[in-house]
């Protein structure tokens, strides 16, 4: 009775108090001995959350008519206005089928019952929850995924209970990743990537994974959560678009024309690998648009791109300064009669007409080449001199193209320009 977790209560034929443990007079804060000889009626009343607070449960009725051995749940109160909730059983005590007295056990399940709410708390939050939610064992299988991420990934249960929560996570990348990969060691992390459902739809999430253990600090789930992060994704990605890219002809401005100049100068340098420039100035262009519109000169640097784009290597690349200025890096160029036959191939295109809408278009090209490390040092001076060989060009008489050599400094004058 002493050790008893449960609270005892033993109670007469009249309802009478004759013996209550110390589990029992703590739950209800009152003194075990002070008890005894008090009505049931007295100590074993509706608790503040009942609407009958205060009010004596009616023990007396089922000490008479049973039910017994009947769990029954109450909400209890105590002696300082306090209440708990509570199961408590009436087991009638017969001498040759004789009541003689009652015992009423208690136990306290408010821990219990506030298991059982954050249970239904988060059954509601891993229902509704805007996240993907997937639950996977201590081996990463998956046991449960919520609505949201069958909506976000567009997988249904079929096609993810029982794989690994690697399988499904990394389906759009090309190395083999894996969970703990990802986890190193930790018991949490997050990171974002793109996707891929099972139909073949992308899309990106920010991934977290947590590690859940038991007591012993063995492992015994993990807890994958997934944010649909789309279209957050595709907006970053077109604003670095619009920062790198030409909006007319889609080609790399100049800020990435330079980062990607600077990057290959730097790595041609330590592979002792030569790079070459080229700088193309479209000549007649002024007049197109001057006599055409604006129109037909958008769509002549538009097909200007294209045909530049055809006839480099896939390894080059060709970019829009501004304007009707157009440059071509050429990695691991093997020699100046390589750069020129490109030029050459250039020229030749750029001089067959254009169709401007319905209307013929006619322009050609002056182009300008630099070598590194034969002709310069750096990124900068690469693109200098290809320039000042593209104004010789012109003063040749335009539709040409010329290799840079440091006596052109005299001769030709290069505008200022912002490297």
């Amino acid at each position: 009775m002493s050790a008893a977790s449960n609270g005892i209560i033993a109670l007469d034929v009249n309802g009478a108090i004759t013996l209550a443990n110390p589990a029992a007079a703590d739950m209800l804060n009152r003194d075990a001995a002070a008890m005894q000889g008090m009505s049931i009626e007295r100590v074993f009343v509706y608790g503040s959350g009942h609407d009958d607070a205060g009010k004596p449960i009616p023990i007396r009725a089922q000490l008479k008519d049973g039910p017994y051995y009947v769990d029954q749940e109450v909400h209890l109160g105590r002696s300082d206005g306090e209440s708990f909730e509570a199961v408590y059983v009436v087991v009638p005590v017969t001498v040759n089928r004789q009541p003689m007295g009652y015992v009423i056990t208690i136990r306290d399940i408010t821990l219990r019952r506030r298991a059982e709410a954050e249970m239904r708390l988060a059954a509601v939050v891993f229902d509704h929850s805007p996240e993907g939610v997937v639950v996977a064992d201590a081996k990463g299988r998956i046991t449960k995924v919520n609505p949201s991420y069958r909506r976000i990934a567009g997988n249904a249960d079929s096609e993810v209970m029982g794989k690994q929560l690697s399988e499904i996570l990394f389906t759009d990348t090309k190395s083999p990743t894996t969970v703990l990969d990802m986890l190193q060691g930790s018991d949490q992390t997050q990171w974002e990537q793109w996707c891929k459902s099972t139909s073949g739809r992308r899309y990106a999430a920010r991934i977290s994974v947590s590690v859940v253990r038991d007591p012993t600090g063995s492992i015994q789930q993990y807890v994958a959560i997934l944010a649909d992060v789309t279209r957050r994704k595709l907006d970053e990605e077109k604003i670095i678009y619009q920062a790198n890219y030409d909006q007319l002809t889609n080609l790399p401005n100049r800020t990435l024309f330079m980062d990607r100049l600077t990057r290959l100068v730097l790595e041609g340098k330590r592979a002792k690998t030569s790079i070459g420039l080229m700088f193309i100035d479209l000549d007649g262009f002024k007049a197109i648009n001057d006599t055409l519109g604006h129109d037909a000169g958008d769509t002549l640097l538009i097909s200007t791109a294209r045909r530049l784009e055809k006839c480099v290597r896939e390894a080059d690349t060709v970019a829009r300064l501004g304007g009707d200025e157009f440059t071509v890096i050429m990695p691991l160029i093997d020699n100046f009669d390589a750069a020129g036959f490109v030029a050459g191939r250039i020229i030749k295109s750029l001089t067959e007409p254009f169709d401007l809408g319905g209307r013929e278009g006619n322009v050609s090209a002056s182009i300008g080449i630099s070598l590194l490390p034969a002709q310069a040092n750096t990124a900068s001076e690469l693109l200098r001199n290809a320039d000042v060989a593209m104004y010789h060009a012109k003063h040749q008489g335009k539709a040409n193209y010329q290799f840079y050599r440091p006596d052109l400094e005299a001769t030709v004058k290069v505008k200022d320009r912002e490297l």
